[in-house]
């Protein structure tokens, strides 16, 4: 009998396959099965679909050239007619009111620049009055500025009041500011000062510059304020405004109050002005104030400003001389 050889498919150790299961490790021998025969087909057929199949030929064959005349113009007519149905049905069925699906073409076109804005005519008549170096009008001034130093503890309020008159440059009221009361009269940059109602009139070299009011608020040009609309006070029809961007205010005068040592300068100042059509100042709150990142207001200053009597016979003269010859009490205003 002759020998066939074969490998264990377990361990794969070569034995004779006619001694029977493989001496070592025991596995029975199984012949392997006889090849499948196939069918007789072209290999193209065979392999199609699989990639053993060569790729399709797609070099383009030139086809020869005919003359269709006619069959182009019956295509051209067609075309024409197919447009124009498009075209009447875009005509007519545009009218109803569902929205159509067909493209739309935008022509592209330039907006003309914008008019720069103007600003009312009423903002002029305002900064010229408050700039008119004869405005006259009765005043009045509530101020107070609270100061908050966290890391010290402290706290200081401040408070300054005016009532009196202002009238062609001059000056005229009485002042309280830190619990003292004061009557000052400015008559042609002369400074005329008396402590008490009861107490004589006396010159001084110069007051405070932030106790004179006229001009008021340091708004120069239109540009410093903005109109935030009209609204009804007293059943008047008044003009509201706020300053812009633009202002950039003397704290100190317009307070009244000398911040000049405050430990901190406010960082937002703004100013609510209210005036009649005709740009007459009627009131106005002024607000400057420095808050901390915690919400702590190290500064807080509110001052509000009441005009009336604007353009009224307000005369501010000299106060009169005393029985004595000394400056004595003040004549009739």
């Amino acid at each position: 009998m002759a020998e066939k050889i074969v490998r264990c498919v377990r361990c794969h150790y070569v034995f004779d396959a006619g001694d029977g299961p493989c001496p070592k490790c025991g596995t029975p021998y199984k012949p392997p099965a006889a090849p499948q025969e196939l069918p007789d087909v072209p290999y193209a057929e065979r392999y199609a679909g699989t990639p053993f199949a060569p790729p399709p030929d797609t070099t383009p064959v030139a086809l020869p050239r005919r003359r269709n005349f006619p069959i182009l113009l019956i295509s051209g007519v067609t075309l024409v007619g197919v447009a124009m149905l498009i075209a009447i049905v875009a005509v007519f069925g545009g009218a109803s009111s569902g929205p159509t699906s067909g493209p739309i073409f935008v022509k592209p076109r330039t907006e003309p620049p914008s008019p720069p804005p103007t600003l009312p005519a009423s903002v002029a008549l305002t900064i010229q009055q408050l700039n008119d170096p004869n405005l006259r009008a009765d005043v009045t001034v509530q101020s107070v500025a609270d100061v908050n130093d966290p890391s010290l503890g402290k706290h200081e309020r401040h408070a300054v009041s005016f009532i009196g008159q202002i009238a062609g440059g001059n000056e005229d009221g009485i002042v309280i500011e830190e619990g003292i009361t004061r009557e000052y009269r400015v008559v042609g940059g002369v400074v005329f000062i008396k402590a008490t109602p009861s107490a004589r009139w006396s010159t001084a070299a110069s007051i405070a510059g932030y106790l004179v009011i006229d001009p008021a608020f340091g708004l120069r040009k239109p540009q410093m304020l903005q109109l935030v609309g009209e609204e009804t006070q007293d059943g008047q029809l008044v003009n509201h405004f706020q300053t812009t961007s633009s202002w950039a205010p003397d704290v100190t005068r317009i307070a009244m109050i000398n911040t000049y040592e405050f430990a901190f300068k406010p960082d937002v100042v703004v100013l609510n002005l209210w005036t009649s059509q005709d740009g007459s100042p009627l009131k106005a709150v002024f607000s400057a104030t420095n808050t901390a990142t915690n919400g702590t207001k190290l500064l807080d200053i509110q001052t509000t400003y009441t005009f009336t009597n604007v353009g009224g016979p307000q005369k501010i003269e000299v106060p009169g001389p005393s029985p004595s010859g000394s400056l004595g009490a003040s004549p009739s205003r």
